[in-house]
C-alpha cells in the first residue's frame, strides 16, 4: 500500500460553495475509530509513512482439509509477525518476518478494511494519490480480498465485500455527508503479456482494431514524475452503484485461466483508478480544488508459470 506525498489542491474560479470537506472527514474519521478501536492512534503514527506492508494469511481450503495438509505459517497479530515453519534435512527451522499489519485466517473483510485501508481512503479525500495492490501467488486470496465474494442483496451491503466495494462506500459515504461539491471519474485496464487493454472501451472499439482514428493506448510521463495511461476511456461517475455496474462490466472481460492452483485464474494485472476532485473553500475565502486519486490494483499470480500448470499463456510484466 502506498502513499504518495504531497497533496493536489488547485485554484477555482469564485462561486457558491459547501463547507470544507476537512471536517466531514474528522467526523467520519471519529466514527470510523470507535469502529475500529485504534484508528486513529494508527493513522498518527503512519502519517510519515509512504510505503506499508500488510500480510493476510488466508484459512484451509476444503481440498488442504481432507488432504490434512501440514500449517506452515502462523500469524501473531498484537507483534505484527509471520512465522514460517520449514523442515530442512529432518530439522524445523522457523523463521520470523515482522510487518506493518498482520492478518490471521479467522481475520474479516471488515477488520482489515478498517484497520489497513479506511485510513488511506481518508488521505485520498484530503487530496493525496495513493495506491493498494494485493500481491502473492495464485489461491492466496488476492481477489477475495480486493473484491469480495458476494454481491449487493436487495441493496444490503455484503459483510464478504472486498476492499474495492467498502472503499467506494465509505467515499460516498464522507462526500455525502458534508454534502460536497464534486466530480469523480474512473478508470478500469488491464495488462497481459505486455500489452494494455480499456476493460471500460465500448464493444465497438475492440472489434475494430484497425481503425486509425482513434489514438492507440500508451504510456506517458506526466512531468511529475509519473506515469500516466493516454487514450483510456473515463467514465464519470456519481453513485456507489454506478460505480460498481462498471467493476462488474470490466471485470467480466479479464482474462482468466485454469492453473493447477485455482480453476478460475485471473492471468492479468488490472488497476481500477478512481479521481476525485472536490470544490471547497479555504479560510481565507479563497476557492480551491482539491484533488485525490486512489489506484485499486488487482495482481496477477506471483508463481512460476510452468510450476503454476497453466495453460496457453505468456509470462506477463
Amino acid at each position: 500500500m502506498e502513499r504518495k506525498a504531497g497533496g493536489n489542491m488547485i485554484p477555482s474560479s469564485p462561486s457558491h460553495t459547501p463547507r470544507s470537506v476537512d471536517k466531514a472527514v474528522r467526523d467520519l474519521r471519529h466514527t470510523e475509530g470507535n469502529m475500529s478501536g485504534k484508528h486513529d492512534n494508527n493513522t498518527n503514527k503512519e502519517k510519515g509513512v509512504n510505503v506499508q506492508v500488510v500480510v493476510r494469511c488466508r484459512p484451509m481450503n476444503g481440498d488442504e482439509e481432507k488432504l490434512h495438509t501440514p500449517v506452515v505459517i502462523t500469524c501473531n497479530e498484537n507483534r505484527r509477525e509471520v512465522c514460517a515453519i520449514q523442515t530442512v534435512a529432518n530439522k524445523q527451522i522457523d523463521r520470523s518476518f515482522v510487518f506493518d499489519k498482520v492478518f490471521g485466517p479467522k481475520s474479516q473483510q471488515r477488520d482489515l478494511y478498517h484497520s489497513a485501508v479506511s485510513p488511506i481512503v481518508f488521505e485520498v479525500l484530503e487530496g493525496y494519490n495513493c495506491t493498494i495492490f494485493a500481491y502473492g501467488q495464485t489461491g492466496t486470496g488476492k481477489t477475495y480480498t480486493m473484491e469480495g465474494g458476494g454481491r449487493k442483496k436487495n441493496g444490503e451491503f455484503p459483510s464478504d465485500a472486498g476492499v474495492i466495494p467498502r472503499a467506494v462506500k465509505q467515499i460516498f459515504d464522507i462526500l455525502e455527508a458534508q454534502n460536497a461539491e464534486y466530480s469523480m471519474k474512473v478508470t478500469f485496464l488491464e495488462l497481459y503479456n505486455e500489452e494494455i487493454t480499456d476493460l471500460l472501451a465500448p464493444e465497438e472499439a475492440s472489434k475494430f482494431p484497425e481503425d486509425k482514428s482513434k489514438k492507440p493506448i500508451a504510456l506517458m510521463e506526466d512531468g511529475k514524475g509519473g506515469v500516466l495511461v493516454r487514450g483510456l476511456e473515463e467514465e464519470i461517475v456519481s453513485t456507489a452503484d454506478e460505480i460498481y455496474r462498471i467493476l462488474e462490466k470490466g471485470s467480466a472481460k479479464r482474462r482468466t485461466a485454469e492453473t493447477l492452483m485455482n480453476k478460475q485464474s485471473s492471468r492479468s494485472h488490472s488497476i481500477f483508478s478512481i479521481t476525485i476532485h472536490i470544490k471547497e473553500r479555504t479560510p481565507e475565502g479563497e476557492e480551491i480544488i482539491r484533488c485525490g486519486k486512489l489506484n485499486l490494483v488487482d495482481l496477477a499470480g506471483s508463481e512460476n508459470i510452468s510450476r503454476s500448470g497453466a495453460k496457453d499463456v505468456s509470462i506477463l510484466t
